[in-house]
């Protein structure tokens, strides 16, 4: 991931309305299962581990050490680097694994998801966001380093694969995905070059809270039902039954 990026990530990630909305989002599913013990892949600088503490003991590893560092710095946990699939830094199983939005960084995305499965435990659940639509790919993709973005189809496939069993799936950010959808297809249409660059930044504070509102809000949708389209898939996993 860019550099400069990762810095601007770890500034923005307590207060914007995409970081804020996503972690509603997954204390909600969460919820549902209990965890204990908790560990986040692909941590970077650390937007959700706070939150993650809340269920359980949370262990976490990134790779990048900018990120690992200030991760640690701001949670007082232990965050360890490590890469995915080939070197996860613990050892033991977990009641929950987590990875958001880091699969899409890995060439080998089923490799990656089947090192994850072997750390959870027997009775154990994973969780899983990416971005949605490889036709939505833009110059935010390059400047995170994605190698793709997903279906929802095709990330249960990848999961499926890998020896998980999917028992929820689901596209979400859905209120966004209109406007943003229509901006991405006039771009390609019109043959607009774009400059590498982040779609995160800060936007004014009260248009923030209401952005921050309006993506949290799906958050009492998703434990009922599968959202039909969004920018993101969402994932509740278990391994396949023996």
């Amino acid at each position: 991931m860019d550099a400069q990026y990762t810095r601007q990530m770890a500034a923005l990630q307590k207060y914007h309305w995409w970081y804020e909305g996503r972690r509603r989002i997954l204390a909600t599913l969460i919820k549902t299962i209990h965890p204990k013990t908790i560990l986040e892949a692909g941590c970077g600088p650390g937007a959700n581990l706070e939150m993650l503490s809340c269920f359980g003991a949370v262990s976490a590893f990134e790779p990048d050490e900018f990120s690992a560092n200030h991760a640690a710095q701001i949670s007082n946990l232990d965050v360890k680097t490590g890469t995915l699939p080939a070197n996860i830094p613990f050892d033991q199983s977990f009641d929950l694994v987590c990875a958001f939005d880091v699969i899409e960084h890995i060439k080998d995305d089923v490799g990656a998801l089947k090192a994850l499965k072997s750390r959870v435990n027997a009775d154990g659940h994973a969780l899983f966001t990416v971005p949605a639509h490889q036709w939505l790919w833009s110059a935010h993709d390059e400047i995170n380093h994605h190698h793709r973005r997903y279906s929802r189809a095709t990330f249960k496939a990848a999961l499926e694969q890998a020896g998980f069993e999917v028992i929820k799936i689901s596209y979400y950010n859905m209120w966004l995905f209109p406007p943003a959808a229509l901006i991405r297809l006039l771009k390609n249409a019109l043959g607009k070059k774009e400059t590498p660059q982040s779609d995160v930044t800060m936007p004014a504070p009260y248009l923030n809270k209401v952005l921050r509102a309006l993506f949290a809000s799906e958050r009492y949708l998703l434990p009922a039902i599968n959202l039909p389209f969004g920018l993101s898939v969402v994932a509740l996993c278990k391994k396949k039954s023996a």
